[in-house]
């Protein structure tokens, strides 16, 4: 069977946040020729095994690429006609957003945009460093819009050292004033290497563990009531524009990934390659075989964040048994810490496990209780 997801990692960015711990390097660099021919090169390896029906070209900044580049990147990887994806994604930061950039991604067929807006407060986006303003994050959504860009997505950041409740309750006022159709909303995290983690391992930054839990349930609140389905952890979409993406992470369906430092899952194999060399180049650098028992843990966890949950009969299916005749005890626990419901699968052939509204805000504690052998 052939794969139906592929992830592409452009690693050029104009500046390198503080906290970002991804593979990326500044555009200054030279070689970003070089480096797309390098792409495409590992593309045609694995293009006979692909009938994509998601591209998510992430990064890195991919629209920091010029247009001309973009434009071979998508005519090299995008099928068109009758074999085009249902969605193709890419990431881009507000700033290099240009309408003759945006024009190129319709014409390669990309059908969503990802912006990296992170918040609407100019204090909260000067301390993640960001260089773009709310003025240019409204530029972006109408470069966008005009040039017939409707499935959008916003990068939003809460637990930022200094940002108060209501700064927060303010950007999401924002984003729903400009009825953004798709939210990511995520909690800072300090990655080791990253500038932040050593300001916070020196005393300069700190969290507020109590204060993102209050961000993370007025998140909750503000967007359900404007018709928006909390249907990830993370993410947040109005009906019908849910990351098809994504969800294949989360259903743990096969994907390759390619670029520097990009990862991909394909029939039990993981794949893993390495940084991009001063010759533009990488090479992978992990290729790990996963068992059966680690798919299934993986199926646990990250099912577990979406709203859907993870159904018995599906996991069968798949892998031959039931969640509860390998984690008994670890179900048990988390239905009476209050963390995990149980209710019948639709059709009553089994039943469905999810996250409670409370176990959706320990989502990576409650994925330690499938994974922790591993």
């Amino acid at each position: 069977m052939p794969i139906h997801h592929l992830y592409v990692h452009v690693p050029f960015c104009p500046r390198i946040c503080p906290y970002c711990c991804f593979c990326v390097t500044p555009v200054t660099r030279r070689g970003m020729g070089r480096f797309l021919s390098n792409l495409l090169f590992e593309y045609r390896g694995i293009a006979n095994d692909l009938q994509p029906r998601t591209v998510y070209f992430g990064g890195g900044t991919p629209t920091a690429l010029p247009t001309r580049m973009l434009d071979e990147l998508l005519r090299g990887m995008v099928p068109s006609g009758e074999n085009a994806p249902e969605e193709v994604t890419v990431e881009c930061n507000p700033a290099t957003l240009s309408p003759t950039k945006a024009l190129a991604l319709r014409r390669g067929g990309a059908n969503r945009l990802s912006i990296g807006a992170q918040s609407f407060d100019p204090a909260v986006l000067a301390t993640l460093g960001r260089t773009h303003s709310v003025r240019v994050i409204d530029q972006a959504l109408g470069t966008a819009r005009m040039a017939g860009f409707d499935r959008i997505n916003l990068d939003l950041m809460f637990g930022v050292p200094g940002q108060t409740l209501a700064s927060w309750e303010a950007t999401l006022a924002a984003v729903l004033e400009r009825k953004i159709p798709h939210l990511s909303c995520y909690a800072l995290t300090f990655e080791e290497d990253t500038e932040f983690f050593r300001r916070k391992a020196c005393g300069r930054l700190s969290q507020d563990p109590a204060m993102e839990k209050k961000m993370f349930e007025m998140a909750g609140m503000m967007l359900g009531r404007a018709g928006y389905r909390n249907y990830e952890t993370s993410n947040h979409a109005l009906p019908g524009h849910e990351s098809v993406h994504n969800l294949a992470y989360w259903r743990g369906e096969d994907y390759y990934g390619i670029g520097p430092g990009a990862v991909g899952t394909v029939r039990g194999v993981r794949h893993r390659n390495g940084p991009l060399c001063d010759d533009d180049s990488w090479s992978e650098i992990e290729r790990e075989e996963l068992t059966p028992q680690v798919m299934a843990a993986e199926r646990m966890a990250l099912g577990l964040r979406t709203a859907e949950g993870v159904g018995e009969t599906g996991f069968r299916r798949r892998f031959g048994f039931l969640p509860a005749e390998r984690w008994q005890k670890e179900i048990q626990q988390l239905r009476d810490a209050g963390l995990l419901t149980e209710s019948a699968e639709a059709g009553g052939a089994g039943r469905m496990w999810r996250l409670t509204d409370r176990g959706r805000l320990l989502a990576d504690e409650a994925a330690v209780f499938f994974m922790n052998e591993y």
